[in-house]
């Protein structure tokens, strides 16, 4: 007799366990670094990114793969800026990022449904944050960049419960990595 029940615990919250081991990575560099909104500003431009690339795309799962190309895209604006060979900070290009995939989603004809809107919305509140992360002094810009990985952390609860744009392992693992990132990042400017 096989068994056919539903996994319990950890096992069934997988994108819970992989976040965990991703906000032990975030932590290291909070602690261990003096670059938080450097690293982290960024970062909400490219949360908002994964969500817009896997709406032009139109197929919820994709948003992994959204990751691994936004996270390696931003990879290369930090390695350009550090390298001096572009002088546009990561989180400028990020946000840039961010218009050129709203225009994808509007080439692939999606801006005809009822979540357009919303994902609009999303583009513009979250590329602001990265802008102000960019344009303030270090501990206002941690503030706002932990902000910003909160209200990303809302953002990922309401797909989760809409079920919509996509799929719910993914809002999960990063709901659980923002609202972590977030209020640690809160912690360190408070520190």
């Amino acid at each position: 007799m096989t068994n056919t029940a539903a996994p319990r615990g950890l096992a069934a919250r997988w994108p819970t366990a992989l976040a965990l081991v991703t906000i032990a990575g975030a932590l290291v560099l909070i602690i261990g670094t003096d670059r938080e909104a450097e690293f982290f500003g960024p970062a909400v431009a490219t949360m908002a990114g994964i969500y817009l690339m896997a709406y032009a795309i139109g197929r919820p799962w994709t948003a992994w793969v959204a990751f691994a190309v936004l996270s390696a895209v931003a990879s290369v604006f930090h390695a350009l800026a550090e390298a001096e060979v572009w002088s546009v900070e990561p989180g400028i290009g990020m946000t840039a990022v961010l218009v050129v995939l709203w225009l994808w989603v509007i080439a692939r004809r999606r801006f005809t449904e009822p979540t357009f809107s919303l994902e609009t919305a999303g583009m513009v509140f979250f590329g602001a944050i990265t802008v102000l992360v960019v344009a303030t002094e270090s501990t206002t810009a941690i503030v706002l960049a932990g902000l910003g990985w909160l209200f990303h952390g809302a953002w990922d609860a309401y797909h989760f419960r809409q079920n919509t744009i996509v799929n719910r392992p993914w809002s999960e693992y990063c709901g659980v990595i923002d609202l972590a990132v977030g209020t640690s990042l809160l912690i360190a400017a408070a520190a």
